[in-house]
């Protein structure tokens, strides 16, 4: 695991920087891409780079919501669509439903494999809605999701109540096969986790942690996400 420590702003463009640097080398790639706020920054370094073709990337939502609609505003779909996706002429996109989970990771399979995956963190150590205590070898599948996961996304959906009660996520496993990872967090509040992810037990309770593992994973936090840090 890499750790880079830097501003934000710094982060969101070495992330950006690197993305396209895989996309210029195989434009066809199939690159992951999360939902949210942690990665705005990045989406918006993307879209603003002239000299990259994305339009023959196999774009994969990580996950999404079950029964939204894509067009809902909520929805992951479309949010990337509208930050990243119509911005970047990207038009095969591939979003995991209840009814293509099964096959979902043949899909990914089909187009190379990921190449790379940009995730955020959920304070309770959630990546995707992989929540705790979600089996390592789980790959794309129907997640109940947390009450504390519920919480975070309250805002977005104008109270915890109105959060979908399940998602479909890529599992684990799943994202644990990407070639190249990218996680980033910002904010005092992913300190602790942060901690956990770096230092504690390789254990699903805090699912982030399985990318201990992971070879090719680069960790890219501000100054408060890594204040717990020695």
């Amino acid at each position: 695991m890499k750790i880079i420590v830097d501003s934000k702003e710094k982060l969101n463009k070495l992330a950006a920087e690197m993305i396209a640097g895989h996309v210029s080398e195989k434009p066809d790639c199939a690159v992951a891409f999360a939902a949210g706020n942690t990665p705005v920054g990045v989406y918006e370094e993307l879209a603003n780079m002239q000299n990259v073709d994305f339009s023959k990337c196999e774009a994969f939502n990580i996950c999404e919501y079950e029964h939204l609609a894509a067009d809902d505003e909520r929805s992951c779909a479309n949010q990337l669509k509208a930050q990243l996706y119509s911005k970047l002429g990207i038009t095969k996109i591939h979003t995991p439903t209840a009814e293509n989970a099964e096959g979902f990771d043949a899909e990914i399979a089909s187009c190379g494999g990921l190449e790379m995956i940009l995730l955020g963190i959920g304070t309770n150590g959630h990546i995707g809605f992989n929540e705790p205590a979600t089996l390592f070898a789980t790959e794309t599948h129907v997640a109940q999701l947390t009450d504390k996961t519920k919480q975070m996304k309250a805002e977005h959906f104008g109270g915890s109540e109105n959060v979908p009660d399940t998602a479909v996520t890529m599992g684990l496993k799943t994202i644990c096969s990407a070639k190249n990872v990218i996680l980033m967090a910002f904010g005092e509040e992913k300190a602790e986790i942060v901690h956990k992810l770096v230092y504690g037990k390789t254990s699903t309770y805090v699912p982030a942690a399985m990318l201990q593992m992971h070879m090719n994973m680069t960790l890219m936090l501000d100054p408060e996400a890594a204040s717990k840090l020695d």
